[in-house]
């Protein structure tokens, strides 16, 4: 497919769609004739195959784990993939170089009309080159320059929407546990913290910014740093669910009750979030919105042979899942 590709000056994903018969496709009769014309004249062979088979979108990512971020991803694009007609063939590539040539070569074997390049967390990436010779959106990650159409999440938006709660509930100091500088998922949503106190004219105190990672444990330790202030929070942003499950303990060690004497945010909306006492606000993570969206803009593109009008990089909001772990400012009364 690929020396047809090179003969007839168009992408290999154009040959495979004419080679494998794809339904739905806008290519020019003119293409499809040259495209079998050299196939037959390169002597390619057709495989056997099922009429009943259907074109591939393969979605490469760099890894497949237990994590709940992982199930949205690929849940949506299997089901959005399905609705429009096509296969999903999911391939973890440990972000290997070698992995991915690998992938790539294998894929030109089967019917493949379009590619998801994915990733777990959300992060600029580098194409292996063979990839974009098809018709590729990619998902949870985005290129320098946007030069390739991605969808990622709003992590900054997130922040801010999360962090106006709680100054609308009348908190004002606000302490934000974040991950590390090298996750650029904390560093958006620390931008939206500090956005947030902007809007509402509240200061921005350094003392009460913390990192604490993605552990319990480092949730655990961020607060305990945050109540020995002078001046300790009434309300903390942090970085992941886990995270707050930190705070959590560390409030009761000091006899605080969550959302009367401390309101607390997470992030991720973990399944164990909605049982914990009392149930987490969180902010939900949108992967399978996204996934089923890239997708569709993936097929869109398939369908039509013709990309995007521009290449973009679109931000997906992330929907607050408001509960009982956050409440208004709690007034002392003087002794």
């Amino acid at each position: 497919m690929t020396e047809i590709a090179a003969a007839c000056g168009v992408s290999q994903a154009t040959v495979s769609l004419v080679l494998n018969n794809a339904p739905g496709t806008r290519i020019s009769s003119v293409t499809r004739d040259l495209v079998l014309r050299t196939a037959k004249d390169l002597g390619y062979v057709p495989p056997a195959r099922n009429a009943g088979r259907r074109p591939v979108i393969a979605m490469l990512i760099d890894e497949v784990t237990s994590t709940p971020h992982v199930a949205g991803l690929i849940a949506g694009v299997a089901a959005a993939a399905n609705d429009a007609g096509y296969l999903v063939s999911v391939m973890p590539t440990a972000q290997d170089g070698a992995a991915e040539h690998a992938a790539l070569s294998f894929l030109a074997q089967l019917p493949v009309a379009g590619v998801i390049y994915a990733r777990l967390v959300t992060q600029e990436v580098i194409l292996p080159p063979r990839v974009t010779d098809y018709p590729c959106i990619l998902l949870n990650c985005y290129v320098e320059g946007d030069r390739v159409p991605a969808v990622i999440p709003g992590d900054q938006a997130a922040g801010v929407t999360a962090v106006l709660s709680l100054l609308d509930a009348g908190h004002r100091r606000i302490a934000y546990i974040g991950g590390e500088d090298s996750i650029e998922a904390s560093v958006e949503r620390q931008k939206g913290y500090r956005r947030a106190l902007a809007t509402r004219d509240v200061p921005y105190d350094p003392a009460l910014v913390v990192k604490g990672g993605y552990t319990i444990a480092g949730g655990h330790s961020g607060m305990k740093r945050l109540f020995a202030l002078p001046d300790p929070p009434t309300a903390v942003f942090c970085f992941c669910d886990r995270t707050a499950l930190g705070v959590y303990t560390a409030a009761a060690e000091a006899g605080l009750t969550i959302g009367r004497d401390l309101s607390v945010i997470g992030f991720d909306n973990e399944a164990f979030t909605a049982d914990m006492a009392p149930p987490l606000t969180t902010m939900q993570l949108p992967h399978a919105d996204m996934a089923r969206h890239a997708v569709e803009e993936l097929v869109d593109w398939i369908t039509q042979q013709k990309p995007p009008a521009r290449p973009y990089r679109l931000k997906f909001d992330c929907q607050m899942i408001s509960r009982a772990s956050t409440g208004p400012l709690l007034v002392r009364q003087p002794a």
